[in-house]
């Protein structure tokens, strides 16, 4: 996708830490952003009836949240906001213990504590499917594109690996992946982490992001753990780096401007105004969800969806809430959002459609797993 040919801005910027300095200005055509069209009213759905609406589909992706009313139950709500199925966990989730799922909401992850990797793995009906043990610790770890697979982050031993593995295995192949080596020696500063896993495209990217050092990013294929790309900025240039699903799209979310670029040559596909920050690229790398700055933890802040090609915002909430995490659509262009008055789950739940029509607002409030 190319950025519109009307409206030209020129930017300049630095590139990489200074390490490389180009003199003069580099002229950049950035798509521009009209102003949002009235927003289309929100379709409340119907208050779910069932309290257990059975085993979920196959093959239906589906969104979970936590049960309001019955603990240690999930609800699977499908991308039309339609209640699709119940799991119930035999694992118990304490408050600060960790279950995610699959994009497609065909398995689950389980992290006690909130950190150091998925140590129980379970499918979409609730049965346990693995487990990688107790004593297994990584810096980050994800799930893939395909739904099946994760991309784990490991930093012990000295070095940088990088793992591929399915539920409950043993990562395989681990590769060495030449990450500055230096991270691991300071205490408390490691900051990489995986911002995208794609089993399709053999790709990772892996950015590093800690305040008052230099923001980079390295864009690794998984099966040899080659860095294919890689990038970094002076310190306080780039705040940090959101990557799409597929790994195929990277944004460089800066205070000077957001800039869009292909992970496979790190080409510019477009620029964003300077007050928006990428939050998450759709399932089909067709708009954004942005988020305006400075954004700040539990705070209210505006959200929108922009069409990536055209400039064109589709949607823009009401500003008065904070966002407490977010999700795409397998393949689509939906995005769901799960907003709060201070950041903290349970609130609200809304589809937005990228093709503009109706968001669907999902009944109750609830605490996603997304």
């Amino acid at each position: 996708m190319e950025s519109p040919t009307s409206r030209r801005v020129t930017v300049s910027f630095a590139l990489l830490a200074g390490i490389l300095v180009i003199a003069g200005f580099m002229a950049v055509q950035f798509p521009p952003r009209p102003a949002a069209p009235a927003a289309p009213a929100t379709a409340v759905l119907p208050s779910p009836v069932a309290a257990d609406y059975g085993p979920p589909p196959a093959g239906v992706p589906l969104l979970w949240v936590h049960d309001p009313n019955h603990p240690g139950w999930l609800i699977g709500f499908d991308w039309t906001g339609k209640p699709r199925g119940t799991v119930k966990l035999s694992q118990q989730v304490g408050q600060y213990d960790k279950l995610n799922q699959a994009p497609d909401g065909s398995a689950f992850g389980y992290e006690p504590n909130g950190k150091g990797g998925f140590h129980l793995f379970f499918d979409q009906l609730g049965n346990p499917i693995g487990s990688a043990g107790s004593s297994v610790r990584y810096q980050s770890e994800m799930w893939a594109d395909d739904s099946r697979h994760l991309c784990s982050l490991d930093g012990s031993g000295g070095h940088w690996s990088l793992g591929f593995a399915l539920p409950g295995e043993a990562p395989n192949p681990v590769n060495e992946i030449a990450l500055d080596p230096s991270s691991l020696a300071r205490s408390g500063i490691i900051a990489y982490s995986v911002a995208a896993c794609s089993a399709r495209n053999d790709r990772a990217v892996i950015p590093y992001s800690y305040p008052g050092r230099p923001t980079a990013y390295s864009v690794v294929r998984i099966s040899d753990g080659a860095i294919l790309q890689q990038r970094t900025y002076a310190a306080g240039q780039v705040e940090n780096v959101t990557a799409s699903v597929d790994g195929s799209l990277i944004a460089e979310n800066s205070g000077v401007t957001t800039l869009i670029r292909r992970a496979s040559d790190l080409t510019l596909v477009s620029g964003l105004d300077a007050t928006l920050r990428v939050l998450a690229f759709s399932g089909d790398d067709s708009s954004v969800l942005v988020s305006t700055a400075p954004l700040g933890a539990g705070l209210p802040a505006n959200q929108e969806v922009l069409d990536l090609q055209t400039g064109r915002v589709i949607w823009r909430g009401e500003g008065t809430s904070a966002v407490s995490s977010f999700a795409a659509q397998p393949g689509g262009n939906a995005f769901a959002v799960a907003l709060t008055t201070d950041g903290n789950p349970p609130g609200t739940i809304l589809m937005i459609y990228g093709d503009g029509s109706r968001p669907a607002k999902l009944p109750g409030l609830f605490t996603p797993i997304w």
